[in-house]
């Protein structure tokens, strides 16, 4: 890209450093416009569904290694750049950036591909010309201007039809928060968060040492537990948890050197000592006891350990058809949610790997978790699910082309820092 094609370039600047780190700027928007290109075909044509993705997001999360938010924000720009063809030219030209379609494809959601067709001529020279705040700017007087014109009516459904809420849980386990809301319910969530964040010193202290961010955080969290505690059939806020127990943490068996602590992981996740004593105090525990297999076992049968380790039977053959809730419960720890790669769908049912009518057990062994949209994939897209051999106890997925299989994900592959298995 030439000096003169650059609209953001000093002419005046003599550094020859500062005009290649401007090349490698335009260089990357260019890139990305070939990107957000593909990813709207790609996205139009459902090619997701190849690779046992209900969506391009989750495609993007999965293969990506996106967080939500940024696979949302490419999903949503792709989307855009599909209605404004002026704006994709010049992101293929390096005149902007794409946090300037960022912003630009906020617009399109928030006032319509078709008006945003229209402020496309003011916008986009901004765009040029100015940083992507400003490009924000612009799209809220857009969007006042647009109002002044709407009906009462009009402009409140539109204004609501925006709202969004998107929650993203981080690789630490954090959830992160982001969204919009109209004026009036955002009132009304902002009264009621400044309501309970007032500063409250902890007894015998006179200053309260959390931030004001932290005091709204924590103010959020009690009328979450405040609005639980009066719904019907809630008979408590305590936290129903699953403690996973192993024999050897049971007996006290543990080798120090090995790196294991002796505290068991609750649903997957590993907490302290001082953790764990927290959580037996605010929820309800229920344990669920496990069995480890030996280091030359490869099959749960194989053990000695397995087979007389004391709890509720988890295999209960052809006797039944539908798991037990102790087998549901059994499965939440293993499989943490539904087991196809790169989906956060917790909205799950049992099913029998070898299916019920084909003589298929009711057993641990036999079955997973998947959502729907999964379940259907797999009976009706010419996926097949079966053992892992290189990782006992687990499943991989095999897809209809004859390609590699694929490994499923389980509540472990979700949180790799923990140790604790089912079997």
């Amino acid at each position: 890209m030439s000096s003169s094609s650059s609209p953001s370039r000093d002419p005046r600047s003599g550094s020859s450093r500062g005009l290649a780190l401007l090349e490698k700027h335009a260089a990357i928007a260019r890139l990305q416009a070939e990107f957000l290109a593909e990813l709207a075909e790609f996205d139009a044509g459902g090619e997701f569904v190849a690779d046992n993705q209900v969506t391009a997001q989750a495609w993007l999360r999965h293969h990506a290694r996106m967080d939500a938010l940024d696979a949302r924000r490419a999903v949503t720009a792709a989307r855009a750049l599909r209605d404004l063809p002026r704006t994709a030219a010049a992101l293929a030209a390096g005149e902007v950036s794409v946090r300037h379609v960022d912003e630009l494809a906020a617009g399109h959601t928030l006032l319509g591909p078709h008006v945003m067709l229209e402020a496309e001529d003011t916008l986009l020279p901004l765009a040029k010309a100015a940083a992507p705040a400003d490009v924000r700017t612009g799209v809220a007087r857009i969007e006042e201007a647009v109002g002044a014109d709407e009906s009462r009516e009009e402009k409140a459904q539109r204004i609501h039809d925006s709202r969004y809420l998107l929650l993203s849980t981080g690789m630490d386990g954090t959830v992160l928060i982001t969204g919009r809301l109209d004026r009036a319910h955002g009132m009304l969530v902002q009264k009621a968060i400044r309501a309970g964040s007032r500063p409250n010193p902890e007894p015998g202290q006179t200053v309260d040492p959390r931030t004001a961010a932290q005091r709204q955080a924590d103010a959020l969290v009690e009328i979450v537990q405040t609005h639980l505690g009066s719904q019907p059939g809630v008979t408590s806020l305590r936290l129903d948890t699953t403690l996973v127990v192993d024999l050897p943490t049971l007996r006290d068996e543990l080798d120090p050197g090995d790196g294991h602590t002796g505290i068991s992981a609750i649903l997957g996740t590993a907490f302290t000592a001082a953790e764990l004593r927290y959580l037996t105090c605010t929820a309800d525990v229920s344990v669920l006891l496990t069995a480890t297999l030996s280091p030359h076992a490869t099959k749960p049968e194989q053990d000695p350990e397995v087979r007389s380790a004391p709890g509720v039977p988890l295999a209960l053959g052809r006797e039944t058809r539908l798991a037990t809730r102790a087998q549901l419960k059994a499965l939440w720890v293993r499989d943490g949610g539904c087991i196809a790669p790169g989906c956060r769908n917790r909205r799950v049912q049992a099913h029998h790997v070898q299916h019920w009518s084909q003589g298929g057990a009711t057993d641990l062994s036999n079955m997973c978790l998947l959502c729907s949209r999964h379940h259907h994939l797999l009976h009706q897209g010419g996926w097949q699910l079966e053992p892992d051999p290189d990782r006992p106890g687990r499943f991989r997925w095999r897809p209809p082309d004859g390609g590699p299989p694929v490994p499923a994900t389980h509540a472990s592959d979700r949180n790799p820092g923990t140790t604790t298995g089912l079997w």
